[in-house]
């Protein structure tokens, strides 16, 4: 299936072919950055809850193996409305069709919380590193399937801030004063990987309810920092009044550019109940990322055109999605998402953020048997 057969599905029928934006030819990829420096990570395939199983014969363009699933035990599906950062999602509605999946919907609920899973808003969604470990470490089912790419984080800081360290006393808007908050958390692993206590050397302040907020008291100087995902990186940079540059690219610079940003993450209590309809929803979002991968304006295009980003004027919209995902790696084979959480895990604990072990966390809040099997049994 290439991205010219999901047109109809996500998107309008306009041919990709005319959608195409220019290459930037100035601009380096992060695949020509980092290739030397990232190897793909060794893989030991184990039993979990979704235990391995065959995937079946799909149609050209992304390969899928020939044997056959069973189908899947319910045709019902909810699935968060994704981030720029995350067109697979998007693009993969076509397999889930193909998959047996025939009510499909997209919930608009940001991916940056947990109210998807606590609300039982969603059965799918896109998790964070960070945002998964503690949730785990709080009780909650969530359960990690597969590394969808790593990067999508920047932090804008304001002028004469120049590194994590220049921080210190300065004052930070999050949503929530405490781990369960995206941007809590995350600021607080980047604080004390340097050796700060997030908990004196910061003085954060709580401003909701969303990201938009966040974004508000950064440009009105309210706020010394900023972490923009996905979307809200190209928009700030957009904005005449944006204060500040940013100090950290998580697409970039290491460590954070080795490890997985974007999990695919599902309700563990629904999984358990469907173990083979989790097993195809996996394998239709990793289709659909090799599918990003083969082609990155189409997908910004089928993205757009299937309504799930909208600004104002529209015409940029297509540009900003580009932007997001110009140098993103959709190559899900590339890095270990066990080590992932593994990182942030450590992270966290070092914030003192969380109490389970790293292996607690990968014990009970992972299952990547399949995405392993499917590293081989999906050629690219």
């Amino acid at each position: 299936m290439t991205i010219r057969d999901i047109q109809g599905v996500v998107g309008d029928e306009q041919g990709c072919d005319d959608a195409r934006v220019p290459v930037r030819r100035d601009l380096v990829g992060r695949r020509d950055v980092l290739r030397g420096a990232l190897g793909t990570a060794a893989a030991l395939a184990g039993a979990g809850v979704i235990a391995a199983c065959v995937p079946p014969a799909g149609p050209s363009g992304v390969p899928s193996p020939g044997a056959t699933l069973p189908p899947p035990e319910t045709s019902t599906l909810r699935l968060v409305s994704p981030s720029a950062c995350d067109p697979p999602a998007a693009l993969a509605k076509a397999f889930l069709l193909e998959e047996g999946f025939t009510d499909i919907t997209y919930v608009r609920v940001p991916a940056t919380t947990t109210e998807w899973l606590t609300k039982g808003l969603a059965d799918f969604s896109s998790g964070y590193g960070n945002l998964i470990a503690t949730n785990v470490d709080l009780g909650q089912p969530y359960l990690a399937l597969a590394g969808v790419h790593p990067g999508c984080l920047e932090l804008f800081a304001a002028p004469g801030i120049t590194s994590i360290r220049d921080l210190r006393g300065k004052t930070i808007a999050v949503n929530a004063k405490n781990a369960s908050d995206l941007f809590y958390g995350f600021f607080s692993i980047l604080l004390a990987y340097i050796g700060m206590d997030p908990r004196t050397d910061v003085n954060f302040i709580e401003i909701g309810p969303d990201i938009a907020a966040l974004r508000d008291a950064f440009v009105d100087g309210r706020s010394a920092a900023f972490i923009a995902s996905a979307a809200n990186g190209p928009q700030l940079r957009r904005n005449p009044k944006n204060p500040g540059k940013v100090i950290l690219d998580t697409t970039m610079d290491k460590p954070w550019s080795q490890y997985y940003c974007c999990q695919l993450v599902a309700n563990r209590d629904w999984a358990r109940r469907n173990p083979i309809a989790t097993k195809r929803v996996t394998r239709a979002v990793l289709r659909a990322a090799d599918l990003v991968a083969r082609d990155r304006a189409s997908a910004a295009h089928q993205y757009v055109a299937g309504g799930f980003f909208s600004t104002t004027p529209a015409a940029t919209d297509e540009d900003i999605v580009n932007e997001v995902i110009r140098d993103l790696s959709y190559d899900w084979r590339e890095l270990d998402p066990e080590e992932t959480l593994r990182f942030f895990a450590l992270r966290l604990a070092d914030a003192q953020l969380v109490k389970m072990t790293p292996q607690e966390v990968i014990a009970q809040g992972s299952d990547f048997a399949y995405m392993r099997q499917l590293r081989t049994e999906l050629k690219r």
